[in-house]
């Protein structure tokens, strides 16, 4: 928050410059939240609830993370209402359901049996290296990830944890190549850790680092 509140060399702040080139999303905005269109940005960082749906807000209009698992999200929403209309579409065939019932897609995010079923086929992995040192280190971008994994159950993040362990009385690291996703009560459950043979980050740095990642699609 303290970054989109920051003011630069003329006195912006990024909340004021996105407030102005996006006038009508952010009115909206402060509409939905149940805030006046006047209401200024301190105002708006006292309360707890408004402070996160603004940093989202905020991070849909940039080229940031955010922005692009909601946009990979929408795959897994569209799968959803598919299988949810194929599967009213066969119970209409069966049992003479009125066409109306038949095409109304209301709730079919709640539907437990489409749920399931796009659970099968979709599954969205984000490779995050640092994420472990980051989560140790407890710096807000492991929450603010955090938080991504518990708001879509789908996402999944692949890390490098590095272990150290005394090996005769000297220090040896070990790398893992890790996947994790949000549990229910919103802990990172780990769903596979897999032993590397050193240390990944070689080459180039970011694109080769992130070949760690691969090792999961094949397990």
């Amino acid at each position: 928050m303290s970054e989109l509140l920051k003011r630069n060399e003329d006195g912006i702040s990024t909340l004021f410059y996105l407030q102005k080139i996006y006038p009508d999303e952010g009115r909206n905005f402060l509409t939905r939240i149940g805030r006046d269109e006047n209401t200024s940005e301190s105002d708006l960082s006292n309360n707890a609830n408004d402070i996160l749906e603004l940093r989202f807000w905020a991070s849909y209009r940039g080229q940031t993370l955010a922005r692009t698992v909601r946009g990979m999200m929408y795959y897994r929403k569209a799968l959803m209402l598919q299988a949810y209309l194929e599967r009213v579409a066969a119970q209409d065939s069966e049992a003479a359901i009125s066409q109306s019932k038949a095409t109304d897609t209301q709730g079919f995010e709640l539907s437990p049996e489409a749920r399931a079923q796009v659970d099968l086929k979709f599954t969205y992995v984000v490779t995050c290296q640092i994420y472990g040192k980051q989560k140790e280190n407890q710096k807000p971008e492991a929450a603010d990830i955090a938080l991504l994994m518990q708001r879509n159950e789908a996402l999944r993040v692949a890390f490098i944890d590095e272990v150290e362990t005394l090996i005769e009385g000297k220090v040896h690291k070990e790398y893992f190549s890790k996947l994790v996703r949000a549990d229910i009560n919103w802990k990172d459950k780990e769903i596979y850790s897999v032993k590397l043979p050193g240390n990944p980050k070689l080459g180039e740095g970011k694109p080769e680092n992130q070949n760690h990642a691969r090792l999961i699609f094949f397990l």
